[in-house]
């Protein structure tokens, strides 16, 4: 298994199986933390950053900081209850979900691009974040 697409996930996917030549996009995460070291109070700010790549770029090409976007930077503070989380993250699936089922058009592309999210990888922390955990 070299991909994504190798796996039984992808051949049990909905959406590559309605559009085989899809996008396949790859969320991360990863905390930062910004230190204010000019004043009377240093204070640590712990930040969340959630960036997209498309796997199916070379391994060149995807390994370079550019071919990377931002999806949001949140305080952790912020995402630390339900609710907030909720409203966080709420228009990051309804964009993923639209982006996934009706796809993207491109004015120099006779046609339509398409896209699948395929999963959100997370070091140990920041998956224990994302469910609740402690």
């Amino acid at each position: 298994m070299l991909t994504y697409r190798d796996g039984t996930a992808a051949q049990d996917n909905p959406s590559l199986k309605l559009y085989p030549d899809s996008f396949l996009i790859q969320l991360y995460t990863d905390g930062i933390t910004v230190t204010n070291t000019i004043g009377p109070k240093k204070d640590d700010h712990k930040l969340k950053l959630y960036y997209f790549v498309l796997e199916d770029l070379p391994d060149v090409v995807r390994s370079m900081l550019q071919s990377m976007g931002l999806v949001g930077i949140c305080s952790k503070k912020y995402l630390s209850s339900q609710t907030n989380r909720i409203k966080y993250f709420e228009p990051i699936v309804k964009d993923l979900n639209y982006l996934q089922a009706t796809g993207l058009t491109v004015m120099t592309f006779n046609g339509r691009l398409h896209f699948v999210f395929i999963l959100l990888a997370a070091d140990h922390l920041a998956s224990n974040d994302i469910g609740g955990f402690q």
